[in-house]
């Protein structure tokens, strides 16, 4: 089964927020500047991409390589180092947001095309998802990309945030597929930050987090250039080598627990 790209999004610039800025996020941003320049030179600039990040967190010295971060962004605003790059070395007008989203203010990102999460915490997919449950009647078409890491792997899942409309299939995010799983993640373990380098990468090896950037900005890309995708996630794993698709398909959506619904009318 395949999904393609609304209607509405076609031939416009396109509109993303980034909700954190750190391995995942600051690769993300990248990789997006870099699919900016592309999609500006095959549409004659009629396509672009307007990005606004979100974080609340400055550099510090042990993101240094682990993000996309150098010496002397230390001490700065991560999502402000990050807009302000790119926005003296490109044609873009990049937003940062020098604040941690409150999932509470999710009506706020209706406006936007696609929506990118790169924190790894449950709590905040969990309050993000019920938050989105609980808005009803919008007409945003908003996709959400939640991507998380461990140690040597990873996963990102593609889905509708709100509720469905349309009469058409809803794409299942994130909440929707592991919703109860996640509210069981004890978390308190990992609150503490890394003090150094060595116990930086113990946490999270080298690679991870471009192994699933590299799979989520895919799935805007197949999107944007080709209308379509045949899956919506993926499962890496940089020690084994392996992607595993998460495919378009209510009865793999079933194993889950996810029932499919008709979008609303």
């Amino acid at each position: 089964m395949d999904f393609y790209l609304p209607e509405s999004l076609l031939n416009k610039p396109i509109n993303i927020a980034l909700i954190g800025a750190g391995g995942s996020g600051s690769q993300i941003a990248t990789e997006l500047f870099q699919m900016d320049s592309l999609l500006r030179s095959l549409s004659n600039g009629v396509v672009y991409l307007n990005l606004t990040i979100y974080d609340g967190d400055k550099v510090s010295l042990f993101n240094v390589g682990r993000q996309g971060f150098y010496l002397g962004d230390v001490g700065n605003f991560k999502a402000e180092v990050l807009t302000n790059r790119f926005n003296m070395f490109g044609q873009t007008q990049w937003q940062c947001r020098k604040e941690y989203f409150n999932p509470k203010n999710v009506a706020s990102l209706a406006n936007f095309d696609f929506l990118i999460t790169a924190v790894d915490k449950a709590k905040f997919r969990v309050d993000l998802g019920e938050a989105f449950e609980a808005v009803k009647n919008t007409k945003s078409n908003l996709l959400w990309i939640d991507v998380g890491n461990g140690r040597n792997d990873g996963q990102l899942v593609l889905g509708h945030a709100f509720s469905a409309k349309n009469g058409q299939l809803k794409l299942p995010n994130i909440y929707d597929l592991y919703g109860s799983m996640l509210k069981n993640i004890d978390e308190s373990a990992e609150d503490e930050p890394s003090c150094s380098t060595q116990q930086a990468l113990e946490k999270q090896d080298f690679g991870v987090n471009r192994a699933v950037s590299a799979q989520a900005t895919q799935l805007i890309w197949q999107l944007l250039r080709y209308g379509k995708i045949s899956h919506h996630g993926s499962f890496i794993d940089v020690l084994l080598g392996t992607v595993q698709p998460l495919k378009i398909d209510p009865n793999q959506w079933a194993i889950y627990g996810y029932q499919t619904t008709p979008m609303e009318s």
